[in-house]
């Protein structure tokens, strides 16, 4: 945990809502994952950044390959998440355990063995644990209220 402080792991679409200029999400995303990173706490992982990368440019088309790139490449140094066997057996138990997709399981298994405290996904049951570390849902928190991690 950098700093001592509870360290957040971001879905994917959180990503893809800031590089998109008409999603209705995009100002809020950005600022939380902006408080996020100037706490020091962001998790992702090389799935989240490879799906992303993906969206952008091909399932949105919302930028050209090399601004992807970029865009990718900045988010680079939270990309600390493992990405390995370890983080396929933990998804394992994890789909086993809580029926989630299989694509989740990969992210929320590399935010566990990141140990991280938060998970935040819009996609997955708010306030759901998972062995510690807890799910929440961005949208669902008190806009107005700084994020506590």
């Amino acid at each position: 945990m950098p700093n001592g402080k509870m360290s957040c792991f971001a879905d994917t679409m959180l990503l893809v809502y800031v590089a998109d200029p008409m999603e209705k999400k995009r100002e809020r995303t950005r600022d939380l994952l902006a408080e996020i990173v100037n706490n020091h706490t962001l998790v992702l992982s090389p799935q989240s950044l490879n799906e992303c990368y993906r969206v952008v440019t091909e399932k949105r088309a919302l930028m050209p390959r090399s601004d992807a790139q970029r865009f990718v490449g900045a988010w680079k140094r939270h990309c600390t998440g493992p990405y390995d066997f370890d983080v396929t057996q933990r998804a394992w138990l994890i789909q086993d355990r809580f029926k989630f997709g299989w694509w989740d399981c990969m992210l929320l298994a590399s935010a566990w063995l990141s140990r991280c405290e938060v998970f935040l996904s819009e996609d997955l049951q708010h306030e759901q644990n998972i062995d510690g570390m807890t799910i929440l849902n961005p949208f669902l928190l008190d806009p107005t209220s700084r994020f506590s991690i």
